[in-house]
């Protein structure tokens, strides 16, 4: 007994880190889906268009990075993750970024193809291990990577 007990309490603790690790990539999975879900709808439903005001102004359709990166972390605050927008650790990127969306809005020609365009979510972060043996054997810490395309409703 005394002799199986550690190897036990090892593997118990690596299955935990596992876990941990497959819930926040899901948790992060569904985040991104509905971060790009919020980017793709149009947020202003009024007869005059128009975002001469920028991104996620309240006449643009369009809405801003910033407010894609809080719905994002909206999503996230369940579990305790916060994605900041850009750090070593973490990083979210929308693409095309909210010039680009403006620009598609304002003058479709010059996007291709000019209306119902995909729009492209991705969030990385930086998952560490709490077992330290299991972070030993992968260098402390994962790469956790999702990502989520969806076309534009305006």
């Amino acid at each position: 007994m005394a002799v199986m007990v550690p190897f036990l309490v090892i593997g118990m603790m690596g299955f935990l880190d596992l876990g941990r690790a497959f819930y926040y990539q899901i948790s992060i999975t569904n985040a991104v889906r509905e971060a790009a879900r919020y980017a793709a709808q149009s947020h202003y439903y009024g007869i005059a268009p128009d975002c001469s005001g920028g991104a996620g102004s309240a006449s643009c359709p369009v809405p801003g990075d910033s407010a894609i990166f809080v719905r994002l972390n909206q999503e996230l605050q369940g579990i305790g993750v916060t994605i900041p927008s850009a750090t070593p650790v973490s990083t979210v990127t929308v693409s095309p970024d909210a010039g680009g969306r403006m620009t598609c809005f304002n003058i479709p020609s010059q996007c291709s193809p000019p209306t119902q365009y995909p729009i492209t979510v991705t969030a990385t972060y930086q998952f560490t291990f709490i077992t330290p043996f299991i972070g030993s054997l992968f260098g402390g810490s994962i790469t956790l990577r999702s990502f989520a395309t969806m076309r534009t409703d305006y």
